[in-house]
């Protein structure tokens, strides 16, 4: 009766409103029913889905980086990394002893990657497959072995061409090099995984998986040839060695397609620990520099000479010293001075290095002539070769180009140039007159092999006549018969031409005392040449003459070269020695 009496005691209004809230929300419960289930039931359904999944990049395998025969030099192979679960270790200090024991690592610099608690901490990332292999044999608590996604990059033949090729960083992504210069092409494109998880997020075993497949990357084929590349940089490396010089270049040219055979520069370093090299060890220094080519630049002073109406056989004044503008240039004193003659041609101004004899020509060329064929052989500007950091050179500006100027530019002084660009500018000499562009890619070539993209030899543009060109590989020649080149130029058995090059470095503005580039470019054979080689060796100690430090490599080179081409020395040029056309 009481609870009878309670409830009739609830007025009438309030009930109403009771009644009428348990309407509203059921109404209101109904009608997000009919949403979820109803008009946005597929919406929902995808939203609940996509929190039920995660979705992880997988990388594409990154190319390969061959050589003109396709044997390999760059690439990419399985890795594994190895992390730590600092919550479970127990003992951070022993698991750091026992992990530097395998990783060769100090223990100081584990531990603390092994304290402090927290559930993931990288300790070592593409370590080699032995290592991986010891660590899962240790079974250390909270130290686990995976397989990377991404791979570790891997020199055939360790440092061989490193500055050409570069390096990669830890994922993969290139820092310098063709590496860095190609890595969109040869990273690929990435996959995708797609995982269904708990409410925890955590993969559920055997669900299945949605997979995008990764894009490999295009894989570079060079012109470069990996055998001559090895003797280059031996015969470079020796005559470093020799004068304790503190770096060097070479360049191996085909002057008939603008191919680099070989491109070396010294010291290199390891690219899969480029971190322990000095920066400096990582640069081309034949793309990268610039540098006073010296007396190897005379010849494209004779060139200015001969294309512009100079007779080959013209006579100038012989002197050992001379005085232009108040500034007195003078022969270097190496035993082929020109003292005793009234006059000398520019086969003897070019065989015995002559400095005064060079200003001479220039000064009868003038500055606008001299100017015009300096540029068209490609000073001052990019050989756009494709390599990364190319050095221009330095040409001098309006005022540069006054008397004193144009003399000593003509002897290779007051003009700085990039090592490729000097080779290219006689290898055009080499090849009848055509400047051509420079090509370090031969083909790009797609994840099985077939070819993508072929390179042709580009012609920049007619530099000299073929009549010029072939006086200009005279005189050439007459410097490795009769002069600065003989004898340490000679190859026995073939007929090789080239100049000597000896060039103060100018650092800040000053020429820096005792500071020199020794060089030596040349072709092998004279008349018809298969190779244009340089070399040029920095800061020589015991002598700074190209004909010393610089030669007698491009002659190994040069010999190899052509018993790698299948050309065999002719015994009767053997026999009787350089004098022989």
């Amino acid at each position: 009766m009481t609870r009878h009496r309670s409830f009739a005691r609830i007025p009438p209004m309030r009930a109403k409103w009771f009644f009428a809230l348990l309407l509203v929300l059921g109404a209101y419960l109904t009608w997000r029913l009919f949403d979820v289930q109803v008009l946005n039931g597929k919406v929902y359904a995808r939203d609940a889905l996509l929190q039920q999944r995660e979705s992880l990049d997988v990388p594409g395998r990154r190319g390969e980086i061959l050589d003109r025969n396709g044997l390999v030099l760059v690439s990419s192979q399985p890795s594994e990394s190895v992390f730590a679960v600092p919550s479970q270790i127990k003992d951070p200090q022993e698991t750091a002893r026992r992990l530097a024991s395998i990783l060769h690592l100090p223990a100081t610099q584990l531990q603390p990657l092994l304290t402090g608690g927290g559930e993931f901490a990288w300790v070592a990332r593409k370590i080699p497959q032995a290592q991986a292999q010891r660590l899962r044999d240790a079974a250390l608590t909270g130290i686990n072995v995976i397989h990377e996604e991404t791979g570790q990059r891997t020199a055939a033949d360790g440092t061989l061409a490193a500055p050409i090729l570069g390096f990669v960083g830890v994922d993969e992504n290139g820092l310098a090099g063709l590496e860095y210069a190609f890595d969109r092409l040869l990273r690929g494109a990435p996959g995708k995984i797609t995982l269904e998880t708990d409410h925890f997020g955590d993969p559920i075993p055997f669900a299945p998986e949605v997979v995008v497949p990764a894009r490999p990357g295009v894989s570079l084929q060079l012109t470069v040839d990996r055998y001559l590349q090895f003797v280059t940089e031996q015969a470079l490396g020796q005559q470093i060695r020799t004068w304790h010089a503190r770096s060097g270049t070479a360049i191996v040219l085909d002057p008939n397609t603008g191919a680099i055979l070989a491109l070396a520069s010294l010291p290199d370093f390891d690219p899969g620990a480029y971190w322990r090299a000095k920066p400096d060890a990582w640069r081309d220094h034949a793309v990268e520099d610039s540098y006073e080519p010296g007396s190897t630049f005379k010849l494209i002073t004779a060139a200015a000479a001969l294309e512009h109406g100079v007779p080959p056989h013209a006579l100038f004044p012989a002197h050992d010293r001379i005085e232009v503008g108040g500034h007195v240039i003078h022969n270097a004193e190496d035993g082929f001075m020109a003292s005793g003659k009234r006059y000398e041609s520019i086969d003897d101004i070019i065989a015995y290095s002559h400095n005064v004899g060079a200003a001479e020509i220039g000064l009868r060329v003038g500055a606008s002539a001299l100017y015009s064929t300096v540029r068209a052989f490609g000073f001052g500007v990019p050989t756009d070769v494709g390599l990364p950091g190319e050095n221009p050179g330095i040409m001098p500006g309006a005022d540069g180009w006054n008397r004193v100027g144009v003399a000593t530019i003509s002897f290779g002084q007051g003009i700085s140039v990039e090592p490729l660009q000097l080779a290219m500018a006689y290898a055009a000499i080499a090849n009848g007159g055509m400047l051509l562009r420079p090509r370090i890619l031969d083909r790009l070539l797609a994840p099985d092999g077939s070819v993508l993209y072929q390179y042709a030899p580009e012609v920049v543009r007619r530099v000299v006549s073929e009549r010029v060109a072939a006086q200009l590989r005279h005189y050439l020649r007459e410097v490795v018969v009769r002069g600065t080149g003989n004898p340490t130029a000679q190859v026995p058995g073939y007929t090789t031409a080239g100049k000597t090059g000896t060039a103060q470095i100018a650092i800040d503005g000053y020429y820096a005392s005792g500071a020199y580039n020794a060089s030596f470019i040349g072709m092998i054979p004279a008349q018809h040449p298969r190779f244009v080689i340089l070399v040029k060796v920095e800061r020589p100690r015991g002598s700074i003459y190209g004909s010393e430090v610089a030669a007698p490599a491009f002659a190994r080179i040069a010999r190899l070269a052509m018993l790698h081409a299948g050309v065999v020395p002719n015994e009767r040029l053997a026999r009787t020695g350089a004098k022989r056309p």
